[in-house]
């Protein structure tokens, strides 16, 4: 399976959530939901800035894409968390475009299919103890280990 190396640019890309929740409207009442499809396909809009070998590395990747359309590709991309993970895709056909060029920056676009990575425990354990407090008290696991529990193993050793 081919690998799209170019990430797209920081601020070059949105998601659209599909849930596979419908809603069934009831006379006089809320209405009733239900789950359609478990891990619907998200659509992703992404936008790259690159250079000349960029643009004809992405040009390339498209057209050898089209000559296969049912085989998916992987692309780092941060959909289902704030890591970046290689997610299963496809282009929407006639998505890629080229919106500007600019001396010797290119601008393209285009709409990816995403299958989703879900981690259903993980997520209801993110949810059980966002239930537990507010939102901003959540530690970033990172964070505590650089700010709190690194400093605090180094003490004898930077003192001494």
């Amino acid at each position: 399976m081919n690998i799209l190396n170019r990430c797209s640019t920081q601020s070059g890309y949105s998601v659209a959530y599909r849930s596979g929740v419908i809603a069934q409207e009831l006379d006089g009442g809320a209405p009733r939901y239900k789950r359609r499809l478990k891990n619907a396909y998200h659509t992703v809009n992404v936008r790259w800035v690159v250079l000349e070998a960029g643009f004809q590395y992405l040009d390339a990747f498209y057209n050898v894409w089209c000559d296969n359309p049912s085989q998916p590709f992987y692309a780092n991309l941060k959909v289902n968390g704030p890591e970046y993970k290689p997610y299963e895709c496809s282009f929407v056909p006639d998505s890629f475009q080229l919106n500007e060029v600019e001396g010797k920056f290119f601008t393209l676009s285009a709409q990816l299919r995403v299958r989703p990575i879900v981690d259903s425990n993980l997520n209801k354990i993110i949810v059980e103890t966002g239930n537990k407090g507010d939102l901003a008290t959540l530690l970033n696991p990172l964070e505590k280990l650089v700010n709190k529990d690194a400093p605090k193993s180094m003490e004898g050793i930077i003192n001494d």
